[in-house]
């Protein structure tokens, strides 16, 4: 229901998204809520109206503390042992981390066009100087390290594959 959902457009959450939970609330009790909303599966579509729908949909319960929300627990206390075993899942372990990769490989992959795009913009400047010298750098920072995660995330990837391709 949660993460085998085939058509994507019924429900406001991602399988990925869906996922990410479920694997880190296997084996910890709670999650920081503003943590989980800083990561790159989350950041990506704004998190807040993701999280109250999963909520909503009793898969976690989001705690609130002196007014805000603090942290994320499991819907219901049997589902940590329901995540456990879900993670303990080679094969669908591997199919689901493989979705998060390729989720964040095309997070990636958008960040390196849109510095590429402003790197062409920047050098097509007449007279460029020191004006976008710290620009130009920190774009080309941003490359690199955008371009070492799709490697990093790639590596893994192959791993999952292998996992894929033996397992049943």
């Amino acid at each position: 229901m949660y993460v085998l959902d085939i058509d994507r457009t019924t429900r406001p959450w991602t399988p990925e998204q869906a996922w990410l939970l479920i694997k880190s609330l296997a084996f910890t009790p709670s999650l920081r809520y503003n943590e989980l909303l800083l990561s790159d599966t989350f950041k990506a579509d704004g998190g807040e109206p993701t999280l109250r729908a999963l909520e909503q949909a009793e898969l976690i319960t989001v705690v609130s503390s002196n007014g805000r929300p603090h942290s994320i627990k499991p819907g219901k206390p049997v589902y940590q042992a329901a995540f456990r075993q879900l993670t303990e899942d080679k094969v669908l372990a591997a199919r689901l981390d493989l979705a998060v990769l390729n989720q964040l490989i095309a997070l990636e992959s958008k960040a390196i066009e849109k510095a590429e795009a402003e790197l062409g913009l920047l050098g097509g400047l007449p007279g460029q100087g020191r004006e976008v010298k710290s620009r130009v750098k920190w774009l080309l920072g941003k490359l690199q390290t955008s371009q070492g995660k799709v490697e990093a995330y790639e590596r893994e990837g192959a791993v999952l594959k292998k996992v894929l391709q033996k397992e049943f």
